[in-house]
């Protein structure tokens, strides 16, 4: 994977911001970010829009074209110049782990990007053997498979060693109102594989606004097996904040 430096993130700084290019976010300009961040006194910000795919396969999903990735990156890298000394801007993505994706190498090339600071694996969907993706089973479906499903590729994003954390990893069962047997079992698994692959958990603070999208049951699993970080999934100036992890 080469020499590529795991990023720190303190809770100083502001992790897991998304920007306008995903269109499901506010209309605001990367800088409006930024002075928030300046004002609230945070030490840094971690830009983490949702990734886009070769061929934007997933437009319905609400996320940047393809060809809105450079200019993604050019936006940060200019601000991280212009604020350099008052306040450290990284550039990252969210993105899930497709194993389609990942036999085409683009995983490797994001990783190969030298201006792409972190990957953040956040597992919204899973592709079917059939070709289709886990948003496309009907209702019943989803809720007695979406957590297997999406749990499966998230173990296997972690052990591919291309991500440098995992957000939100206990909202896979936010279709499930009762915590069982299965759920603690791949809870286990998912808390187990980041331990092993050393990379932290993402305690997300906007699915706390969200029943059943923050599992306490997941979180009292992970105490003390890997380390916890905290990231605001933030979609709107008013959600920027500075928070530590409850663990």
């Amino acid at each position: 994977m080469g020499d590529r430096i795991k990023p720190v993130i303190s809770d100083q700084e502001l992790f897991h911001v998304h920007t306008f290019r995903c269109r499901h976010a506010e209309e605001v300009p990367d800088r409006a970010y930024v002075e928030k961040a300046l004002e609230l006194g945070a030490k840094g910000i971690w830009f983490t829009d949702h990734c886009p795919f070769p061929g934007d396969l997933f437009k319905r999903e609400h996320r940047m074209l393809y060809k809105e990735l450079p200019e993604y990156i050019n936006t940060l890298k200019g601000l991280k110049e212009e604020y350099s000394g008052r306040i450290d801007i990284h550039i990252g993505l969210e993105t899930e782990f497709f194993q389609r994706y990942n036999e085409m190498g683009y995983y490797e090339e994001l990783r190969g990007n030298k201006d792409i600071e972190i990957l953040l694996l956040g597992q919204h969907m899973a592709e079917l053997p059939d070709g289709r993706y886990s948003y496309d089973l009907d209702k019943e479906s989803l809720i007695e498979q979406e957590f297997k499903l999406l749990g499966a590729e998230m173990i296997l994003g972690i052990q591919s060693g291309y991500f440098d954390a995992v957000a939100h990893p206990d909202r896979i069962f936010r279709r499930r109102p009762v915590w069982d047997a299965e759920m603690n079992d791949m809870a286990i698994s998912i808390i187990n594989s980041a331990q092993v692959a050393s990379i932290p958990l993402e305690q997300n603070e906007s699915s706390k606004a969200v029943k059943n999208y923050y599992r306490e049951e997941f979180w009292e699993l992970a105490k003390g097996k890997t380390d916890i970080i905290c990231g605001l999934d933030a979609h709107f100036i008013r959600e920027l904040k500075l928070v530590k992890n409850s663990i």
